[in-house]
């Protein structure tokens, strides 16, 4: 696990585009505490710089690494989990370290522009031919690991494992895209492969790109989930197929030469997680739970069980109400992107507890997307019945009359019909912070024209559940849920796992057909069945509650305050985003708003940090209360 920031100037040295790759990398030495390493190209097209945080191999592996025959030059973020059965299959590499990234050229050497087909794991690559003066950049499948790009108008091509550390290299300047800002509040996250900033870009999961001497880009996507296939298998035969895949995955997410730790809520995800994993660890494995002052719910007595009956270390750590203040804007900070997802502070402080612990962390991220947890995935029993209403009756008398009386509930209720004429128009709406009632609420006026889960039903063809999950893994997954992890975890230099999102398991799971899935309409019914000779009764039969955060409590007393100064304060009104009116009637009702004021200050923490104070190189380190006081 680490970071790393480079560049590609083909036509002409580094040395003359005013870049500093030093500073570039002194703005994600929160990655990689444990070493740096730099390498410049004899002719100076070529520069990156690199920070480690040691996981495998740990006196060795250090990065950049070069091939032993010297043409090629690579640095890599993340695992390749499966590199003790690539160093066996290529045996004949001449190979000067046991760790696991060097895997990699020797796939290069083997399989040529075919390497990535071989690799089983978390990464994100960038690979520079001296040959043939060609980079190569490579993302893990699902997306798990980051990997930023962008191109200079003098032809050089940055890249980056965050978006900070392009801005402290002076690869490019964070000018805010407008466009972005519109999908921002429609999605609750940036779309891939855009980003919030003008010519910085996500490379998209499952794909790779090439630059070669004459600066001419080429994209290849290597990797796409699978689409339904597998309708005559029995369910038996399903259950057995994912165990073998997950106790597969759980056996290679435990490869470390450091302690692993695990997060564990009261969820059906990280309970399997734990008790598989602790099946294979031969020491008590160390996990983590989370509970809130102020919240209506606690799941740590369910983990606790589960805790219990493994014999793990298990610590639980209470967040209380003045703990978004106090970490907010440094955990904005380190994010680097927008998300409307509130779990980020209760993230950023357990994944600064397991560093204490332990230096891997494995979590339950993806169970949700394979096993169809989320309540959108199903038609609410209100929709159901509204959908038998004729067509004409609904948007002629009924949806008129009560978008008299309420905009959101005539929105609402226009969803019912989309769920298989439209499923990712129905995804969409049931995830979406701001709809266009809610835009005009808040006064911003434009509209966007895409819907990103939308883009996915274009050539998919199946039922409308399984392709609403192949959406998800498509966009949610690693535009919200797996940048959330990654940052938060390597905020505190912990390198985050995800069991679940091994794209084996993933293709297979995503293969099965609803019946099997989610027999009698029942959500992650198929993940139950899994789960239940390893997990106590109580846990398998209770509702499921998300790991998120109490931010209508939280919209209160001084934090408000704090929020509705930054939110109102002259430069941020001034970019024409929101009026202060429209941010009045939002902390009118914070219980029913708190989310979209969550939403809206993480947008202008981001702006206010990276564009309006420059801030990439030091973490703030100070609360939201401060900091609204200082802007």
């Amino acid at each position: 696990m680490c970071g790393f920031v480079g560049i590609f100037s083909p036509r002409a040295p580094v040395r003359s585009l005013g870049v500093d790759i030093s500073a570039g990398v002194a703005a994600i030495r929160h990655r990689g505490p444990d070493g740096s390493g730099f390498f410049e190209s004899p002719d100076d097209l070529f520069r990156v710089g690199f920070r480690r945080l040691s996981i495998i191999d740990i006196e060795n592996s250090q990065q950049p690494i070069r091939h032993p025959r010297g043409e090629r030059i690579m640095v890599g973020n993340g695992e390749i989990y499966n590199f003790i059965e690539l160093r066996e299959r290529f045996a004949d590499f001449p190979y000067q370290t046991s760790g696991d990234m060097e895997t990699v050229l020797a796939a290069m050497d083997e399989r040529g522009e075919a390497f990535i087909h071989a690799l089983t794991g978390m990464f994100a690559l960038g690979i520079f031919d001296m040959r043939e003066n060609q980079l190569t950049l490579a993302r893990d499948h699902t997306g798990i690991k980051p990997l930023y790009w962008a191109s200079r108008p003098d032809g050089a091509i940055g890249f980056s494992s965050e978006i900070k550390s392009l801005f402290a290299a002076n690869i490019v300047l964070p000018e805010i895209d407008e466009v972005q800002v519109t999908r921002y509040l429609a999605q609750g996250y940036v779309p891939g492969p855009a980003t919030l900033f003008k010519g910085v870009k996500k490379l998209d999961p499952g794909s790779l790109l090439t630059v070669d001497r004459h600066g001419k880009q080429t994209h290849d996507t290597y990797w796409h989930p699978t689409v339904p296939t597998r309708d005559a298998l029995r369910p038996e035969d399903a259950v057995d197929g994912l165990m073998e895949s997950l106790r597969k995955s759980i056996r290679q997410n435990m490869r470390a030469d450091v302690p692993v730790g695990a997060l564990l809520s009261g969820g059906l995800d990280s309970g399997l997680l734990v008790a598989l994993a602790s099946e294979i660890t031969p020491h008590p494995l160390k996990t983590l739970t989370v509970r809130f002052d102020g919240a209506g719910y606690d799941e740590a007595p369910l983990a606790r069980m589960v805790a219990e009956r493994y014999g793990t270390n298990h610590h639980e750590v209470t967040i209380g109400l003045n703990a978004v203040d106090e970490t907010l804007v440094d955990a904005v900070w380190h994010l680097g992107e927008p998300l409307y997802d509130a779990a980020l502070v209760p993230n950023h402080i357990i994944q600064k507890e397991m560093s204490r612990h332990a230096k891997v962390s494995l979590n339950g991220t993806g169970g949700d997307e394979l096993f169809a947890g989320y309540d959108r995935y199903f038609p609410t029993s209100i929709e159901r019945q509204y959908g038998l209403v004729p067509k004409w009756t609904r948007e002629g008398i009924v949806e008129p009359l009560i978008a008299k009386l309420s905009p959101m509930t005539a929105w609402k209720l226009r969803r019912t019909e989309k769920f298989r004429s439209d499923p990712g128009g129905y995804l969409f709406d049931h995830c979406t912070p701001f709809p266009d009632a809610m835009l005009d609420i808040i006064g911003h006026k434009s509209r966007t024209e895409t819907v990103a889960q939308r883009e996915y039903f274009a050539d998919y063809i199946g039922e409308p559940q399984s392709g609403m999950l192949y959406a998800d893994v498509k966009t949610y997954l690693p535009d919200d849920l797996l940048t959330l992890l990654d940052r938060t975890s390597m905020a505190a230099s912990v390198e985050g796992r995800v069991p679940f999102l091994d794209h084996t398991l993933v293709g297979y799971a995503l293969s099965l057909p609803r019946s099997l899935r989610t027999p009698n309409g029942l959500a992650k019914e198929l993940e139950r069945t899994l789960a239940a000779p390893y997990l106590p009764e109580p846990l398998l039969s209770a509702p499921k509650q998300g790991f998120t955060s109490p931010v209508p409590v939280w919209m209160t007393g001084s934090f408000s305050q704090a929020a509705k100064r930054l939110l109102t304060r002259p430069q941020a009104l001034e970019r024409g985003w929101w009026h202060a009116s429209g941010v009045s009637n939002l902390f009118a009702n914070p219980g029913k708003h708190g989310y979209r004021i969550y939403a809206l200050l993480a947008l202008e923490l981001t702006t206010a940090l990276y564009v309006d104070r420059g801030d990439f190189n030091d973490m703030p380190g100070v609360s939201l209360t401060d900091f609204a006081g200082s802007v």
